[in-house]
């Protein structure tokens, strides 16, 4: 019901207007006050809240035209309708331009107020349909939003790779891809600087750190973070505004880099001064070039920066940005630049889903770590879990990976330590145990229609909840009987099998745990009743799960009755 509140200086109008209303409109609006002058018709807005204002023209004091524009001033969405006892062009000229709704002549007859109310009533609802939506996009942006940081940082890496394979070759898409990053970053600066960041704290816990140092330079500085993919590396993005015309000046190089210096110095002294906190910078670059500071910034970085000094993080704000031979000798970059050219074959690969080519060149970017090898540079862990780290966003991106399996995908840890042990074989043997594991996810997906993969993907995602054919077609985006359809052509069974089948796998696979008892199980399977779930389980393995897992222990076999 809306809310109307009338504002004329004859008291006859106003109680005329209020008789038509409670007469014909009571139903739909209310009347919740009546104000005789401007001033009272401002004060009455703020204090009542109407959603639509009838208005008189003429009054003694503040006219309605200028108490529409000083409640407008306010914020909040109201209807206006003018009532005026003259038919004037200019007026309703003006009113129209302020938002009047509509226009009335004294006297008000019942059928002409309707129209009136009418036109103000969907003036309201689409300026509300339009304010849900407008909250709805910006939360969607807010969810977005890391997302698309994600993007901006592995597309300044397939343009490092790229410049690396191809130096004086033609741009990438990243160039094309900038005025996009800018507007949804709001990156108003035309230049900047790539660092690395390594996060290394002697609590183990490089998470908490990450989460501070994100929050610290977010709040503090212009400063954009790049994701914890491997549990220690990150990537950090500094932007600045060039003096353009001025030669060499880096005025704005140096007030950047000196502001993030300050907040780093502040927030993180103990951390830097330890090596808990690493940062390397490259050289500073227009936007269009960052792939060439993101190089700069890795061979910087493989000289495993501890201090200010070698960090790039110095007071005066200058870059280390020597030439290539002073960071590093010369056979040892020859090798490290052919590796991330093997490395921007294997994303090319991935991203058009010719896994079997990838995987070989994933082997040949695994070469440095054969043989025996005292020490390898950090930069080929960062180049090898990222390389990882793209292939399973490819394949998530596509519905080819359940929520847990991604967290599994993304969980480095096993692979940090063994490079921090030196385990070489150990690490190759996992990263390629990995990459099959993604293969083969790959190759599963590719035997069905996409709807049925992301069907697949619901039933995995929500298995230990009550879901139903209803909430599966849904979330897929289909009906009911078009997903059972695609089920039975394609699986040879409906929905509801699917669905047992998967939850007596997983039950399976938790029955082989001794310390998990039935009805833990049954719930962990999307069955509340563990009585139901084990004359369930007997019907469709052959066993009841107690004695599945009591076979388990003896090692028997317990697949077959």
């Amino acid at each position: 019901m809306k809310r109307v509140l009338i504002v004329d200086d004859e008291l006859p109008i106003l109680n005329g207007l209020s008789l038509i209303f409670k007469r014909y409109f009571q139903t739909e609006y209310t009347v919740i006050g009546t104000a005789q002058t401007g001033r009272e018709a401002i004060e009455k807005c703020a204090s009542l809240g109407p959603d639509i204002v009838l208005m008189d023209v003429q009054m003694p004091g503040i006219s309605g035209l200028d108490a529409i524009h000083e409640i407008s001033q306010t914020g909040a969405t109201r209807a206006f309708i003018l009532v005026t006892a003259y038919e004037r062009f200019d007026i309703a000229r003006e009113a129209l331009s302020m938002g009047v709704c509509d226009y009335l002549l004294k006297p008000v007859s019942k059928d002409r107020l309707e129209i009136a109310l009418h036109a103000a009533s969907t003036f309201l609802d689409r300026t509300q349909m339009l304010n849900a939506r407008e909250l709805e996009f910006k939360e969607q942006q807010k969810h977005l939003l890391p997302l698309i940081e994600e993007a901006f940082f592995l597309e300044i890496r397939r343009e490092a790779l790229t410049n690396a394979r191809t130096p004086q070759g033609a741009r990438g898409d990243f160039v094309r891809r900038i005025p996009l990053f800018k507007e949804q970053l709001s990156i108003a600066e035309d230049s900047g600087i790539i660092g690395l960041v390594s996060l290394s704290p002697s609590d183990g816990d490089a998470k908490s750190m990450y989460e501070r140092f994100v929050s610290t330079l977010r709040y503090k500085t212009r400063a954009l973070v790049g994701p914890l993919d491997d549990g220690r590396l990150s990537t950090l993005f500094l932007p600045f505004r060039s003096a353009k015309g001025m030669g060499n000046d880096q005025s704005g190089t140096r007030t950047a880099h000196e502001a993030l210096y300050e907040v780093l110095k502040a927030g993180f002294a103990t951390e830097l001064a330890t090596g808990e906190l690493k940062v390397s910078f490259g050289e500073p670059t227009p936007l269009e070039e960052l792939g060439r500071s993101y190089l700069s910034a890795l061979r910087n970085f493989t000289r495993s920066p501890v201090s200010e000094e070698s960090s790039g993080l110095r007071a005066s704000g200058r870059s280390d940005s020597t030439n290539t031979s002073e960071v590093l000798p010369l056979d040892q970059w020859n090798r490290f630049n052919a590796v991330h050219m093997r490395d921007a074959q294997f994303y090319e690969q991935i991203a058009g889903g010719q896994y079997a080519l990838a995987g070989q060149s994933l082997e040949k970017v695994l070469l440095p770590l054969e043989g025996e090898h005292a020490e390898l540079p950090a930069s080929l862990f960062f180049s090898i879990c990222g390389a990882l780290s793209f292939a399973v966003l490819k394949l998530a991106g596509s519905g080819g990976l359940s929520d847990e399996a991604y967290r599994e995908f993304m969980d480095f840890s096993e692979l940090q330590a063994f490079w921090n042990a030196g385990l070489w074989h150990h690490f190759a043997a996992s990263v390629r145990a990995r990459f099959q594991s993604l293969q083969r996810n790959a190759a599963e997906a590719g035997f069905h229609s996409p709807l049925v993969v992301k069907a697949l993907q619901y039933i995995e995602n929500h298995y230990q909840e009550q879901i139903t054919l209803e909430s599966a077609a849904e979330a897929v985006g289909i009906s009911p009987g078009h997903l059972t359809r695609l089920l039975s052509e394609e699986l040879k069974c409906g929905f509801a099998r699917t669905l047992i089948d998967f939850r007596m796998r997983k039950a399976k696979e938790l029955l082989k745990q001794p310390t998990l008892s039935i009805k833990e199980v049954s719930q962990r399977c999307g069955y509340p009743d563990a009585n139901y779930f084990s004359r369930l389980f007997r019907r469709m393995i052959g066993w009841t799960p107690r004695e599945f897992a009591a076979r388990q222990l003896r090692g028997e076999d317990a697949n077959v009755h």
